[in-house]
């Protein structure tokens, strides 16, 4: 199974992993599962992207055989970013900076831009064309 680590202690080597199955969180000890990561299980970091096996302990989801694929991103710091963005008006720049997306021009260009263009409409106009 494939997992994002949501939440981990550094000192005991505990994690709580957000599984790809949309189920239960996962619980991984280091302590019962040493052999998994070997020395490395102090480098587990929050928004890292892990694999694993899951096993039901009880009503308790626990990881085993963890391995790190990928080192994560500072989520909370993109978030932080976003919100802030929101309040400036510069929110797609900020996303596509948090995806290391090019950047882009959205605009349409040349005599037919205005057909190009989306139009925005409200739910009631929106069910009153569906209708028609």
């Amino acid at each position: 199974m494939n997992g994002v680590v949501l939440w981990h202690d550094n000192t005991g080597g505990t994690a709580v992993i957000w599984c790809e199955d949309h189920a239960d969180l996962a619980y991984f000890s280091a302590e019962t599962d040493a052999g998994a990561l070997g020395s490395g299980a102090e480098k587990l970091a929050a928004g890292d992207l892990v694999v694993f096996d899951v096993m039901v302990i009880g009503r308790q989801r626990r990881a085993s055989n963890l391995r790190r694929l990928a080192p994560g991103t500072p989520l909370a710091d993109h978030l932080l970013q976003a919100a802030m963005a929101v309040e400036t008006g510069e929110l797609g720049r900020a996303l596509r900076a948090a995806l290391r997306l090019p950047e882009c021009d959205n605009r349409a260009d040349g005599p037919d831009a205005a057909s190009e263009t989306a139009e925005v409409i409200d739910w009631k106009t929106a069910q009153a064309r569906k209708v028609s």
